[in-house]
């Protein structure tokens, strides 16, 4: 992946809906270039999809906050390992969990979570402790994004500032 492939990429992040002509122009190049360049980023899953981004207010949520999750207590450590794991996965299928990261040392989840208000954050912090796999969950609330908005939404960041 070269620098136009990486403008590419970025004229992309900040619009999706871009044409293939306007990216040309704005990188002052020719159209077949970037249709072929994009052709073969999307051929190399270099690019996976084009989505949309959408604020968070649109699905009633106001608060963003990150969670840690210590999960132990196994008698072996293979089990704490896998079912961090799975106990990622599953909270991954909450709308709500825009980002679930596992760290095998110690078993950790790292999540971050989105909620109607700070309430809203905690309950879902106590249904998590409420799991016998679970020692520990810390909450921290998300006041200000300074990068990365798009996985909170950049109203949401505006709003704290």
């Amino acid at each position: 992946m070269d620098q136009l492939d990486r403008e590419l990429i970025r004229l992309l992040q900040k619009d999706s809906r871009l044409s293939f002509t306007s990216i040309a122009k704005e990188l002052k190049k020719p159209d077949t270039t970037v249709h072929f360049r994009m052709r073969r980023l999307i051929k190399d899953g270099i690019v996976s999809r084009f989505s949309a981004l959408v604020k968070p207010e649109a699905f009633g949520y106001g608060c963003a906050g990150l969670f840690r999750i210590e999960i132990g207590g196994h008698i072996l450590p293979e089990i704490s390992k896998e079912r961090a794991s799975t106990f990622a996965r599953e909270i991954a299928e909450d709308e709500s969990y825009l980002l679930v990261a596992v760290d095998e040392e110690p078993m950790t989840i790292h999540a971050v979570v989105m909620g109607a208000n700070v309430e809203e954050i905690e309950k879902r912090a106590d249904v998590l402790r409420k799991s016998p796999d679970v020692v520990k969950v810390t909450v921290t609330r998300i006041d200000k994004i300074v990068k990365g908005w798009e996985l909170t939404g950049e109203s949401l960041a505006e709003s704290r500032t």
